[in-house]
């Protein structure tokens, strides 16, 4: 293992398993996992601890699962499959820490000294690498599983999951209502807003709504007029919210 920088690379198969359940133990928010079908069991209690801790778990297989109807609703958010060869081993945790390598190195141990994962505890390399995984990888993947929608009425304060529940209540034809507590992105005091959920900005379920890996936003109308709403952070939406709640229209 060398390390510089924040860097460390591993060549084999015991010290990725343990770096990468390092990582996805260490994730509090958001979780991506690209990893082989054949492997999963290595990762399966550290991801369902992810998903029991509120971290939005995004989870990718390379390859068909040896059962098609296998639930994955306590491992992740959100899982998709994709042809074995088309995506590397990664895994980042809240856009700050992950790994990235050639998946042989746990598919075939007797190649791993030919092959290497690089871990890396850097921000600029965690975010290239989770808008490489939710723009490429995630969007050439077919959805196998998503979390059941959750009942209405509901108080989000992690905005994620907000947007994730409006954008799974639209496609099954459900219309919400918002009522946020936000601030103005160009300045200005706390406030309240509320009004009827037009249009969700996402792209980890189907339809994606946006070409952006990253963005994820509520469109309401409010006294006739649309405004948008992102989350903690936000700059290019109307508002940045602190709390959402969600409930059916009607």
């Amino acid at each position: 293992m060398m390390e510089d920088a924040g860097l460390r690379i591993h060549r084999t198969r015991s010290a990725v398993v343990e770096a990468a359940r390092s990582i996805i133990d260490d994730a509090e928010e958001n979780l991506t996992v690209a990893l082989p079908a054949s492997e999963l069991s290595d990762f399966e209690s550290s991801l369902r601890d992810a998903v029991e801790r509120g971290a939005l778990v995004l989870l990718l297989i390379h390859g068909a699962p040896t059962d098609a109807d296998r639930s994955y609703g306590d491992r992740a958010t959100a899982v998709r499959v994709i042809e074995r060869g088309m995506a590397p081993l990664l895994v980042t945790a809240d856009v700050r820490h992950g790994l990235t390598g050639q998946f042989q190195v746990l598919t075939s141990p007797s190649t791993a000294s030919r092959s290497q994962v690089t871990e890396f505890a850097n921000r600029n390399l965690a975010y290239n690498h989770f808008t490489m995984f939710l723009g490429n990888y995630w969007q050439l993947a077919t959805e196998r599983y998503v979390a059941e929608r959750s009942a209405f009425p509901q108080t989000f304060t992690e905005f994620r999951f907000a947007v994730l529940e409006a954008a799974l209540a639209m496609r099954d034809g459900v219309t919400l209502e918002a009522r946020a507590r936000v601030v103005p992105t160009a300045g200005g005091p706390e406030t309240t807003v509320e009004g009827t959920v037009t249009n969700v900005r996402q792209n980890i379920v189907y339809p994606a709504s946006s070409p952006s890996p990253a963005e994820r936003s509520l469109t309401v109308a409010v006294d006739g007029e649309s405004v948008t709403i992102g989350g903690l952070g936000a700059t290019k939406e109307t508002y940045e919210c602190f709390e959402v709640t969600l409930e059916r229209k009607g």
